[in-house]
């Protein structure tokens, strides 16, 4: 009995001190990131300075957040209908990113139209589902936000 109750304790010891262990060699935090939304909330056309309540629309942010040799990496684009009106706001240069924001330079378009092209950031990115996202460009003319329906860290 005793050779059991010993054998027993030897290996509930071995068990603790392996969660030890491999709680000490956790994976490193994510720093690869994509944020999704089917469902936009508002536009601000920078043309018309109106605050517009979006109908329909899709968006996607794609970014890194850890300095890599080559640069950070990110991907920006939001289409959203307003009606018939379709915006879109497309990165086309990146300055920067943190695990919360993507700054650079963005294209937008009103109608296929480019419309502008102005330095800007989307922030709120780190937020879990169902919480939302904006792009406010550097003046605050232009605007878009959205829920995020989905997202994935890695």
């Amino acid at each position: 009995m005793k050779k059991k109750l010993l054998a027993a304790f030897a290996i509930l010891l071995l068990a603790v001190l392996m969660s030890f262990t491999v709680s000490g060699s956790a994976a490193p935090s994510p720093y690869v990131h994509g944020v999704f939304s089917t469902n936009p909330l508002y536009v601000k056309d920078g043309v018309t300075g109106s605050w517009l309540t979006a109908t329909s629309g899709n968006a996607i942010a794609s970014w890194t957040d850890d300095p890599l040799s080559s640069g950070n990496q990110g991907f920006f684009n939001a289409i959203v209908y307003v009606g018939s009106v379709k915006y879109e706001f497309r990165l086309v240069s990146l300055t920067s990113t943190t695990t919360d924001t993507i700054d650079g330079t963005f294209d937008i378009y009103v109608n296929n139209s480019l419309t502008a092209t102005v330095n800007g950031t989307v922030y709120g990115l780190s937020q879990p589902v169902g919480n939302y996202f904006k792009f406010y460009d550097s003046v605050y003319n232009w605007h878009v936000s959205a829920y995020i329906t989905d997202r994935l860290d890695y």
